[in-house]
């Protein structure tokens, strides 16, 4: 496989594909969570099928100081801005998307979009507030901040493919979260797949199994294979 880093639309990002791949091979953007760079979900790459897709993984825009001279990435604030900084990053991550998708010659029907913790809020947030629907939503470890902008679009989006995974022990963001976000999207219509697993806030080989044979489903592998209807 090979990556390199770019930019497009004001956001930094790490392109992994296998070498030699072809154009019309699917996508998946994958977002990181607070205080990671692009690159942190790049190794999910080669876990979940290391020739049969194309990865885009976006950087958060707003710098976090991690230390001296360690610099980290966010997505929002976590403080009284949070609504806002969301709203504001859902609309910078939707115009990357749009622009990554025309740089590829690709269709959102091809392409699936992915986050932990900050990143999964984006993909559910991003995913969902998109007109036409991605093959599938991957939310891993995540919750639902600036949850009434949202609302009022679920009703129309009955047709979303929506996977939810999180653990039981994470003190980052509590079952109680990821619970609520099955709530919100049920009583609105949707039908997400919702899995728990014994885990801290963390991706174990367990909830990435189930994540790889969602991605299997949704959006086959391998040039020219389409979406499932």
């Amino acid at each position: 496989m090979k990556g390199f880093w770019g930019e497009e639309a004001g956001l930094r990002y790490v392109q992994v594909e296998p070498d030699d791949a072809p154009a019309d091979l699917p996508l998946i953007f994958a977002i990181h969570g607070r205080g990671a760079d692009a690159s942190d979900l790049a190794g999910l790459a080669s876990e979940i099928d290391p020739e049969g897709y194309r990865w885009v993984l976006p950087q958060g825009p707003r710098p976090l100081q991690l230390g001296p001279g360690v610099v980290g990435w966010a997505w929002y604030e976590l403080d009284s801005s949070q609504e806002s900084t969301v709203l504001e990053s859902r609309e910078r991550l939707s115009s990357f998307l749009d622009a990554t998708l025309d740089r590829l010659g690709a269709s959102r029907d091809r392409a699936a979009i992915m986050g932990f913790s900050q990143g999964a809020v984006m993909a559910l947030h991003v995913g969902l507030a998109s007109e036409e629907p991605f093959a599938g939503v991957v939310v891993m470890s995540g919750h639902l901040p600036a949850e009434e902008a949202l609302r009022p679009l679920l009703p129309n989006r009955r047709d979303r493919r929506v996977l939810l995974v999180h653990g039981t022990y994470d003190q980052t963001l509590p079952i109680e979260r990821g619970r609520h976000i099955r709530q919100v999207l049920e009583s609105a219509g949707l039908q997400p797949e919702y899995h728990e697993f014994p885990m801290e806030h963390q991706i174990t080989p367990d909830s990435l199994a189930v994540v790889r044979d969602y991605l299997k489903r949704v959006l086959p592998p391998g040039p020219g294979s389409p979406s499932l209807t």
